[in-house]
């Protein structure tokens, strides 16, 4: 039955093994290039997800090499949100409410960012919503892109690594996880998507009538 309920889920070990470390950085460089994470933030989930699987020999990558590759996603997801920020302008500040943007999420990194852009951009990423905004944000405030590439590179080397090193010490301390692992790929599928439901209806339910 429950091989079954898997299967229909489209869930096994094969599909993980190869295309887990291509899926997670595909996510992780849209997130930020696409603005993905207005959409589903669970960057965290996906990077310590990922380190895990490598800590139980699921992903077939050294950890320094998962961690290489992903910072090379996130890097190249906030050079291209940076340069849709550049083409946008502030247009996007312009835009109307809807189920999945709102102008208050903006707002409240935009007031981040203004108050400490250094620090936006080096610790940024550990918050989900600051993440998502920081390139458009830097990009409208004039930074020059080598002062954004130096700032949001050191910010991602340190997100990546924290979150992944976390996830493979876990993964090596409990091997026996590994025999779940198609468990865990849909546990975090349900917790992030969960996690957009409640947020979103919660803004709504705060909406003046």
């Amino acid at each position: 039955m429950e091989a079954n309920v898997m299967s229909i889920l489209g869930l096994n070990t094969a599909w993980i093994e190869w295309g887990g470390t291509t899926l997670i950085a595909a996510l992780v460089f849209i997130e930020t290039g696409f603005l993905l994470g207005l959409i589903v933030p669970g960057g965290e989930t996906l990077l310590f997800t990922a380190g895990l699987l490598t800590g139980v020999g699921t992903l077939h990558l050294p950890v320094l090499g998962l961690v290489g590759v992903l910072v090379v996603a996130a890097v190249a997801g906030d050079l291209t949100g940076f340069w849709i920020g550049r083409q946008l302008g502030d247009r996007l500040r312009h835009q109307p409410d809807t189920f999945l943007f709102k102008r208050a999420d903006l707002e409240e990194s935009d007031q981040f960012y203004r108050k400490h852009p250094k620090r936006a951009l080096l610790i940024g990423r550990f918050f989900p919503i600051i993440r998502t905004f920081n390139p458009l944000l830097a990009a409208n405030s004039g930074m020059p892109w080598t002062r954004f590439l130096l700032l949001t590179s050191t910010g991602c080397i340190a997100y990546i690594t924290t979150l992944v090193l976390a996830g493979y010490w876990l993964g090596g301390r409990f091997p026996g996880i590994g025999q779940y692992v198609e468990y865990i790929f849909l546990g975090v599928v349900v917790l992030v998507l969960g996690t957009l439901l409640v947020k979103r209806f919660r803004r709504s339910d705060n909406v003046p009538q």
